[in-house]
């Protein structure tokens, strides 16, 4: 069906009967004389008339046509097709945008981000609304965040919002953009309703399973932006090896890269920086799509909260070229040993040089119930008898609480009865009878460490001669990273709440084994209470963007808490006390970097934030299978947006093709013309009729 986009031209198309009115009223009326001598004269002009009666109709014809094509292509005549059924050249409409914000749009085509590209995209857009139109705006990467509550009905509105835009660090989900949008425009009296899409070319946004039934009167349009350049490499992950952190001490990551660029590349720039310093630095070769761990390592002099960034050097797409994490070196820990005689070894063991960073009280179990466990860190227990009951429940608190806990089973008058008196008949790890003596001349060793445990890291795959007499039976326990000879568990790892329990089947008493005198006793015991007290690493990885985040605050001293964002804007925020402890809901993460927790001017929590890498992904956008959940007409962005939006909507329209008829129209003419009004030799024609050779 034909449909005119200008209708106000259509009436000018009456111009064209202009030629021939004056075609009609520039004829020239002869009067008719004989004349004798003409005779030959009249015969030829009469063949002559016919001719340039025929060449005049014709001349007509053609001026009368390029009038008509001019005229009409100015009125952009168009056809109308499948999709375009319906949507007259005036109609008001409802219009959704939907822009994708995902950090993929920060590649760039001719020097320009994508991003930039879909914001002027959006303004030719904008072009097309007329008075009465319908405009929402939809920004969106994992979740679509529409702009405003209601449609917008004034343009400058729209624009404000446009530029208002920025490039979230988010991944992206076209289908949730349009599922909203749809239900959202679905709303609108008006008769007419239409969804742009505006997004890169990637195709881990638009994964959907089903269809997407758009409502009647609903059309999806989507503009799809390509980058010039696709060569990118992105952090995918860290590795913690599980090793402790102390200050002064090298401690080692494992950034993974990954190559999503289509060529391989050799010597690849990859920094470590540690609290905004640059530590370490090394190179790395990849295949294309390849992915690698790289070694880096580092140390910090200090206690306290620390930050980090792994970086690589520039390629299309920052966003994923950095990665970040945040980890907590305790200033000191402070350890409570209770137990008899024996309990000094345990003591100079876990702070041997008395460098200050272990604070050790040691008592005896008569003095426990007056002891305030929540002002320690660590809990060791040797030998324990029978604990009361208000004792035992106690203790299980603070390791609920976070505490951790070490219990020496080997010399305790009968353990499975110490052990069920302090954890109850649900902790999973059980501890049986004694097996050995004092007296008897059974002797058990050292069997098998996991030397991938942080507190067996540096003992280099090898065990002393150590010898035990009486030994505590240990079962249940699913973490074992050191057994006896006979293979039992010489120390069993679990969890109780928050915290660590480390349960040994053997005594440091002199009586039972020979380990207190062993070069082997220091290191181990040092080394598991700080792997007890203070988690493994306290290595924090971070979220993802638009995740939901809750921070648990330790040392919270009632002051003003206030979160201090990656981009140096803050927000203040109100804790929750629950069990004990000071919840703070952070709520959704939206920029990549280091989040700063502060009460008052005190630094009481740090985090990271980084992007989710699946947006990486180089895979390109199958719109086959796209347009199976949903119809789409699809728009070219190096084509004029806004001429194939109406094309789009009333079909193909016909006035370039109109006017480049007129133009050969036009020089046909005037080829004609000039050759019809050439001079002719009457003379020559005369002097033929009468036979005459000149």
């Amino acid at each position: 069906m034909l449909t005119f986009l200008n209708n106000i031209f259509i009436p000018v198309l009456a111009a064209a009967v202009l030629p021939i009115l004056i075609h009609l009223f520039t004829r020239r009326r002869l009067e008719k004389r004989r004349w004798p001598s003409l005779r030959f004269l009249e015969e030829i002009q009469r063949r002559r008339m016919r001719r340039v009666k025929l060449k005049q109709l014709l001349l007509l014809v053609l001026r009368v046509l390029i009038l008509l094509l001019v005229i009409g292509a100015f009125a952009r005549p168009a056809i109308k097709g499948i999709f375009t059924s319906g949507v007259g050249a005036h109609d008001r409409t409802s219009v959704a945008i939907l822009i994708d914000d995902s950090y993929s749009m920060g590649q760039e085509a001719a020097g320009v981000d994508l991003f930039t590209k879909a914001r002027q995209a959006a303004e030719d857009i904008f072009g097309l609304l007329k008075e009465g139109d319908e405009l929402w705006i939809v920004p969106f990467d994992d979740r679509p965040r529409p702009a405003t509550s209601e449609p917008m009905k004034v343009v400058s509105g729209g624009r404000q919002i446009i530029d208002s835009l920025r490039i979230s660090g988010g991944g992206s989900d076209v289908w949730s953009a349009v599922a909203l949008a749809t239900e959202e425009i679905s709303k609108s009296r008006l008769l007419h309703r239409e969804i742009y899409v505006l997004t890169d070319d990637k195709n881990c946004g638009w994964h959907r399973s089903g269809k997407l039934e758009l409502p009647d009167g609903v059309r999806l349009y989507s503009v799809v932006f390509s980058p010039d350049d696709e060569r990118n490499f992105g952090i995918t992950g860290i590795d913690f090896p599980r090793t402790l952190l102390q200050k002064d001490v090298s401690f080692t990551l494992m950034p993974k890269v990954t190559s999503f660029a289509p060529n391989p590349t050799k010597d690849h720039i990859v920094d470590l920086y540690i609290d905004g310093s640059k530590v370490a630095q090394k190179s790395i070769d990849l295949d294309a799509g390849a992915a690698a761990s790289v070694e880096l390592k580092a140390k910090v002099e200090d206690g306290g909260f620390h930050f980090g960034e792994v970086r690589l050097e520039g390629d299309a797409l920052p966003a994923d070229n950095s990665r970040f994490f945040s980890f907590k070196i305790p200033e000191r820990f402070d350890v409570l040993v209770v137990g008899g005689a024996e309990s000094k070894f345990i003591a100079a063991a876990v702070s041997p040089d008395d460098e200050g960073f272990f604070r050790v009280k040691r008592i005896d179990y008569r003095q426990l119930p007056n002891e305030l466990l929540s002002s320690y860190d660590l809990l060791i227990l040797s030998d324990p008898p029978e604990l009361p009951g208000a004792v035992a429940s106690a203790i299980t608190g603070f390791v609920h609480r976070g505490g951790g806990l070490n219990v020496f089973f080997g010399g305790s008058p009968m353990p499975e009865r110490s052990a069920k008196a302090l954890f109850g008949d649900r902790f999973p790890i059980r501890v049986m009878a004694t097996i050995g003596d004092t007296i008897g001349g059974g002797r058990l060793d050292l069997g098998r460490a996991n030397f991938d445990h942080p507190v067996f890291v540096p003992f280099a795959d090898t065990l002393p001669e150590v010898s035990f007499r009486r030994i505590a039976a240990i079962d249940g326990a699913d973490e074992v990273p050191l057994t006896f000879s006979n293979g039992l568990p010489a120390i069993a790892e679990g969890s109780l709440g928050d915290g660590k329990v480390a349960i040994c089947g053997f005594s440091v008493d002199l009586e039972y084994s020979d380990i207190a005198t062993s070069g082997f006793f220091v290191p181990l015991i040092h080394r598991l209470s700080q792997y007890l007290a203070a988690d493994v690493a306290v290595f924090d990885p971070g979220y993802l963007i638009d995740q939901e985040a809750i921070r648990i605050i330790e040392n919270y001293n009632a002051g003003t808490l206030r979160l201090l964002r990656p981009s140096g804007s803050s927000v203040f925020l109100t804790p929750r006390f629950a069990g004990g402890k000071v919840l703070l809901n952070i709520g959704r993460l939206e920029e990549q970097g280091i989040y700063r927790v502060f009460s008052d001017s005190t630094l009481v929590d740090l985090f990271a934030v980084n992007v989710a890498t699946a947006e990486s992904d180089p895979e390109k956008l199958d719109r086959a299978a796209a347009e199976r959940i949903a119809p789409i007409v699809w728009l070219s962005p190096d084509k004029d947006i806004a001429e194939a939006i109406l094309s789009a909507r009333h079909g193909r329209e016909l006035h370039h093709g109109m006017l480049i008829a007129a133009f050969f129209l036009m020089l046909l003419e005037l080829f004609l013309a000039s050759t019809w009004h050439r001079p002719q030799n009457l003379t020559a024609q005369i002097h033929g009729k009468e036979g005459v050779q000149l």
